[in-house]
């Protein structure tokens, strides 16, 4: 690698990003990644509620603020 800056769109366990990590040490004095479960869910809301395009993302909520987790909504069209 002779880049400034690389970057490896592979995941987040790809092959070539682990070859990266084990040869330049990355890992060292690091904590480990931490992984989540997701889960997807269409909702219809009150028209006058919903805007297109609209994206939001939350740090905790719904969860309690001791359980590492968020949120992420998209309104999307149509509304249904």
């Amino acid at each position: 690698l002779r880049a400034r800056q690389t970057l490896f769109a592979e995941g987040c366990r790809g092959s070539c990003s682990e070859d990266v990590i084990e040869k330049f040490h990355l890992r060292d004095g690091k904590e480990m990644q931490t992984y989540g479960i997701g889960l997807k869910e269409v909702w219809e809301i009150p028209e006058d509620q919903h805007r297109p395009g609209y994206i939001q993302h939350s740090i905790g909520w719904p969860l309690s603020a001791d359980t590492y987790g968020g949120s992420f909504l998209y309104h999307m069209k149509p509304n249904k």
